[in-house]
């Protein structure tokens, strides 16, 4: 029986020590190890720490992720978005239409302004009816048409010159959204003044928004976000809202 102890005795120090061995080469090195992050870099998302060094983190979307957006979500200045307000980061947009081939956001801040040129035909856009204006989304070319154009289109230049930020996303390529951009927008009216409420910016309007979508020499397409109508109503010298979108 001692000498059965004492070899059992001797199996036990043996496995502590090949233990106590291999414990030693385990690397302390937590980015080799995946925690490339700081906890300001995840904010927002689930993170776990490292267990070598407690400032190192990871997390599987810091910040949220670009790969699938949908309408509702922040649009923040570092190109990321994410569904949480995240005190760190700078929002500049709130994500308002979603399909296969295009996404916009659209600005935290409206303005009112007049569309501009009245009794006056743009040349370089096309003159619409009430379907095809739903169907246009080439706002970005519509704006640049119009700033282009010899005379004052306001709410254009309003949108071609709005930066929200000095630098990064959001600091260039605004534009007057064209009716359909609106139209298809103003299916997501509800959750994009959900978002706008909880970032305390002020709302979609009910009354129409100034599109980028020419009816005539006297008149421009308005579309009213809550219900989606597309109509003409006022004239381009009347003054109406002015809210820009962002392709991101």
């Amino acid at each position: 029986m001692r000498k059965l102890n004492q070899l059992l005795a001797g199996v036990s120090v043996a496995v502590l020590a090949s233990f106590q061995a291999q414990a030693t080469c385990v690397p302390a090195d937590c980015s080799a190890m995946g925690y490339t992050k700081s906890a300001s870099d995840c904010e927002g998302s689930d993170m776990i720490k490292c267990p070598f060094d407690t400032n190192k983190v990871w997390c599987a979307a810091a910040g949220g992720s670009t790969a699938n957006p949908v309408p509702g979500m922040i649009l923040y200045s570092d190109g990321t978005i994410s569904n949480d307000v995240i005190s760190s980061k700078t929002p500049i947009g709130v994500v308002a239409y979603v399909d296969e081939s295009r996404r916009f956001a659209v600005a935290l801040e409206e303005t009112m302004d007049e569309w501009g040129g009245y009794d006056y035909d743009v040349s370089c856009l096309t003159n619409m009816d009430s379907s095809q204006a739903q169907s246009d989304f080439n706002g970005a070319a519509n704006t640049q048409c119009l700033i282009n154009d010899s005379q004052s289109h306001p709410a254009a230049e309003y949108c071609n010159n709005y930066k929200p930020v000095s630098s990064g996303t959001g600091s260039s390529g605004w534009y007057l959204p064209a009716a359909g951009e609106l139209y298809g927008m103003s299916s997501n009216f509800e959750i994009i003044n959900s978002t706008l409420q909880k970032l305390s910016k002020t709302q979609l309007q009910i009354s129409g928004n100034w599109s980028s979508s020419e009816s005539n020499n006297i008149y421009a397409w308005r579309v009213r976000l809550f219900d989606g109508a597309v109509y003409t109503y006022h004239a381009k010298h009347n003054y109406n809202y002015v809210r820009c979108v962002l392709a991101f």
